[in-house]
């Protein structure tokens, strides 16, 4: 198998026809109000007043504060016109927002009279960020990595189509995403390598690293009887706990896995291109040097996503007078094990890839 070389080149010209036309979206997004059928105001005057102190049983210390705000109705029946709101902040915004003039709101007009006290604020309006964050997102991918960018904005693309699709809630939780997740891989190492043996290689070892990784976190699991793991602390899970906490192990080893893989794959075939001399032991024994000099970042950055998630919590926890010992039993040992399953999936996926890697570099698969 050829590896696919692209056909076109991503040109500046084009770079500069996707900046333009992010600025027109960007914009377009800040002047949008009428197309939203939630009423739409924008905040152009804002009075603080009423601050008062707080604190608990346990020295944590916030305040609150009133705030009254004057609006212009941006859509809806009553576009045009000055209402002026009641909000409540806190210093540590846990719950609530404090405004500023300028900024975009939804607001729900309970009364045809616009009194005060019949204006809701439902939130900020935050479409312009978040466009003008996937645009800068584009444009960096395209500016750093031309060809190579737009092929991973369109396995993201296509990644995420793929999860949206509805397929009802009879499916087991598990067995859906690991059919998505083998799609997954399948689709990025094309987009990246193309028909090549990179690919095979990639999708082998990254199919059986997660897949070796997550048996043996269930055989450990189902021998220990789970003990230890609190999974009635997981959001918004009443069900089929387990499988939904082994999707999340899944997923989130996945790219990393991949990613190893695919640096191993690529470095094995392009120093076996430099000299076919090498023999599949040298072959295997650079392909394990170089997976043990990425591994360890890769775990480590894991690592720091999977506690990250949980450190609100953690830190809530603590200010409200647990031990250390029972928060991190209940907050952060989920995220703990997560992380070990995904170490040992990105531990075995050096060996699996660079024997396969290895092997298929003196192969001729097709001329």
């Amino acid at each position: 198998m050829k590896r696919i070389h692209p056909k076109f080149k991503i040109r500046w010209l084009a770079i500069v026809l996707v900046l333009i036309s992010g600025l027109i979206v960007v914009t377009f997004t800040h002047f949008d109000a009428p197309m939203y059928k939630q009423t739409v105001a924008r905040v152009v005057n804002v009075h603080n007043y009423g601050r008062t102190s707080q604190s608990d049983e346990f020295q944590n210390h916030d305040y609150q504060e009133n705030q009254t705000l004057t609006l212009k109705v941006l859509n809806g029946q009553y576009k045009g016109k000055t209402i002026t709101a009641n909000n409540q902040f806190s210093g540590s915004g846990a719950t609530d927002m404090k405004y500023h003039p300028g900024q975009q709101i939804f607001i729900h007009v309970a009364n045809k009279n616009l009194k005060r006290s019949s204006i809701l604020i439902n939130g900020f309006k935050r479409d312009t960020a978040v466009v003008f964050l996937i645009w800068l997102t584009v444009m960096l991918l395209l500016v750093i990595l031309k060809f190579s960018g737009s092929m991973a904005l369109l396995s993201i693309v296509i990644n995420a189509i793929l999860v949206s699709i509805d397929v009802g809630t009879s499916f087991n939780p598990f067995i859906l995403f690991a059919i998505l997740s083998v799609i997954f891989t399948i689709v990025t190492a094309v987009l990246i390598f193309g028909a090549s043996k990179e690919t095979v290689v990639t999708i082998s070892s990254t199919i059986l690293g997660t897949a070796v990784a997550i048996l043996i976190a269930f055989i450990v699991l189902s021998v220990t009887h789970e003990r230890g793991m609190n999974f009635e602390m997981m959001d918004y899970v009443t069900q089929q706990r387990l499988p939904i906490y082994f999707v999340g192990c899944m997923i989130g080893s996945l790219g990393a896995i991949m990613d190893l893989s695919a640096d191993i794959t690529s470095s094995l075939f392009a120093v076996y291109e430099e000299d076919h001399s090498l023999s599949f032991f040298k072959l295997l024994k650079n392909g394990q040097n170089i997976g043990r000099s990425i591994m360890g970042p890769l775990i480590n950055v894991l690592f720091l996503i999977f506690v990250a998630g949980t450190f609100p919590m953690m830190v809530l926890f603590l200010r409200n007078g647990n031990s250390w010992g029972y928060s991190f039993s209940m907050i952060m040992s989920l995220g703990i094990i997560q992380s070990l399953i995904s170490a040992i999936g990105i531990t075995l996926t050096v060996p699996i890839t660079s024997l396969i890697a290895s092997a298929l570099c003196e192969m001729k698969v097709v001329k």
